[in-house]
C-alpha cells in the first residue's frame, strides 16, 4: 500500500469516526438568543433603516434594542 493510499485510508477512518455536526436547529436551540421574523409596514421599515444608519448600527441591532426598551417601559406602566 502506497503512502498516499495509507493517508487516504486514515483520513476516511477519522471522518467516519467523527461525531456528526449539529444541525441548525440544534445550534439555535442551544443559543441564548432566538431569531424572530417580523413583517413591518414599509414606512416603519424605512424609519428603522434611517435611524439605524444615523446611529451606525444594523437594523437588527436597533430593532432588538427598541423591543427590549419597549418591554421595559411597558412593565413599568403595568
Amino acid at each position: 500500500m502506497s503512502i498516499l493510499q495509507s493517508l487516504l485510508k486514515e483520513l476516511q477512518e477519522r471522518l467516519e469516526a467523527e461525531t456528526p455536526s449539529p444541525s441548525a436547529a440544534d445550534v439555535a436551540e442551544a443559543a441564548e438568543s432566538e431569531r424572530l421574523n417580523v413583517t413591518l409596514p414599509g414606512g416603519v421599515m424605512g424609519q428603522l433603516k434611517q435611524h439605524a444608519l444615523r446611529e451606525g448600527r444594523s437594523c437588527s441591532s436597533l430593532a432588538s434594542f427598541l423591543i427590549e426598551d419597549g418591554l421595559r417601559r411597558h412593565q413599568s406602566l403595568v
